[in-house]
């Protein structure tokens, strides 16, 4: 059949009064667009005036443009609005009982530092590679896509009654942190996953807010692991948002104390200095844990002012003690990037009247992600104050050795996982053995944070570190829970 022909059946169907336009598909990528017009002659007769066309340009651009709004760039996964659509169709058209749907919500753990560290062209890589590894699970299963960042989200649809969802999570947690060779830079993915079953009436939003709050639950578990959403993640969300609102309030209410847990020496039992450690005490949810206050204090600036009063009251506290006894105090990531911190520390000082080798400053890893000049010139003015610097949590950061050569620390504490793992891990034994001779080779004192038991406190013992913390010896107190201190 002719174009014309073919155009001539569409139009009998059609009023034949104006131009009509008409798409004719040739083969999977050339299409004709035809523009057919009845016309009428001076004759007296009618004739149809056919224009050929080939818009297989448009057509691709169309296609483009489409794909474009419905994709991730990057990965070339479906995009949040893809997914949201996909989602809302499924639960407009309902599900058979024969069937189950599930979303998954995933979050990689540190990503940022990757990009701090690495580069965004390392990060780019890393979100594809991952992304790969997730389409390879599910295969034919669902839908993959990235909601932004290092978000991502999965439909898994019309899944067979028989279908395990948390087996599905095992397989996409151990397919994703498989090790990630990129040009020579090993990164080890850790994922947390947020699942919920699609079950009954719920709105997009509400489901996705719901695979949120069980991801959230997951990331704080620390380490990759999956958890399912339950109906108690409601109120710790409720908890959470009030939490964050006292917060900024709680600081001038005076909510807030400093506890306080000793340094030991093993060989004789003194102690050595206490490390001042911060408590919200809410006026409805009583003692409030570290974990859950300070990273909503990171998040919104306020760790600064308090870090500051916590500096102030250490210090005022540390000088009712005998003069042997040292207080430290924690400086978080953003109080670091202050660098108005040396003055801080000397006004603390001055104003207290506590002479400055009686205080240790503890630093995490985290602040020496960019060994900038910058960083170093604070480190050196703190230390040139005669306050020392302690390396806290040593093992669990990001950053490479070599701030230990371009900055001697006064002192390192090593991280509790090691030592939680001692008489289950040998090879967190030889680690916790190797790093004891690496700072004793050089020279700097160590401290092994988390001792909770004799045998553990033996072992470290045995591998030649003296300095030990933990609730073998005591729990953090308030200073006047703590006995006989004028006496130490």
């Amino acid at each position: 059949m002719t174009y014309l022909a073919w155009a001539i059946n569409v139009l009998d169907e059609k009023d034949p009064i104006g131009p009509s336009h008409i798409t004719v598909q040739l083969n999977e990528s050339v299409y004709l667009g035809l523009l057919i017009t009845l016309v009428l002659f001076s004759f007296g007769a009618w004739q149809y005036i056919v224009q050929r066309q080939e818009i297989e340009r448009r057509i691709i651009a169309e296609r483009r443009a489409r794909h474009l709004a419905y994709h991730d760039s990057l990965t070339g996964l479906e995009n949040r609005r893809s997914l949201e659509e996909e989602l809302a169709n499924s639960l407009e058209s309902g599900s058979d009982n024969l069937t189950r749907n599930a979303i998954l919500m995933l979050d990689f753990d540190h990503f940022k530092k990757i990009n701090d560290v690495h580069g965004h062209a390392i990060g780019d890589a890393f979100l594809q590679t991952v992304s790969t590894r997730m389409l390879q699970v599910v295969q034919m299963k669902g839908s993959v896509g990235r909601l932004g960042g290092d978000e991502f989200a999965i439909f898994l649809k019309n899944c067979s009654e028989g279908t395990d969802f948390e087996t599905i999570a095992r397989k996409l947690i151990s397919a994703i942190c498989e090790p990630i060779d990129i040009a020579g830079v090993v990164l080890m993915p850790e994922v947390s996953i947020g699942v919920v079953e699609i079950a009954g009436s719920g709105s997009v939003s509400e489901l996705l807010r719901m695979a949120d709050l069980a991801l959230d639950r997951a990331k704080s578990q620390q380490g990759s692991c999956f958890l399912f959403y339950e109906s108690f993640m409601e109120e710790d969300f409720r908890r959470g948002k009030a939490l964050h609102q006292d917060l900024s309030q709680a600081l001038r209410l005076g909510q807030f104390r400093v506890f306080y847990q000793p340094l030991v020496n093993s060989e004789n039992g003194r102690t050595s200095s206490y490390e001042a450690l911060l408590r919200w005490i809410h006026p409805e949810h009583g003692l409030v844990s570290p974990m859950e206050f300070v990273p909503l204090a990171e998040e919104t600036g306020l760790i600064s002012s308090i870090g500051k009063w916590v500096l102030y009251q250490a210090c005022r506290d540390a000088t009712t003690w005998p003069k042997t006894i040292k207080v430290s105090v924690n400086v978080s990531p953003r109080q670091f990037l202050d660098c108005s911190l040396p003055s801080i520390v000397e006004a603390a000082l001055a104003a207290t009247g506590l002479p400055a080798n009686r205080l240790v400053l503890e630093i995490t890893e985290t602040v020496l992600l960019h060994e900038s000049e910058a960083n170093m010139e604070i480190l050196r003015k703190i230390r040139a104050t005669g306050v020392a610097i302690a390396l806290d949590d040593f093992g669990t950061g990001f950053s490479s050795l070599s701030y230990l050569q371009n900055f001697p620390f006064d002192t390192v504490k090593i991280d509790r996982s090691f030592v939680q793992r001692i008489g289950t891990s040998p090879r967190s034994e030889k680690i916790l053995q190797a790093i004891m001779e690496l700072f004793t080779s050089l020279g700097t004192p160590v401290t092994v944070e988390g001792i909770e038991t004799e045998a553990q406190k033996e072992w470290v013992s045995r591998i030649g570190c003296r300095d030990m913390q933990g609730f073998l010896f005591d729990y953090p107190r308030p200073l006047v829970d703590i006995p006989m201190l004028s006496e130490i």
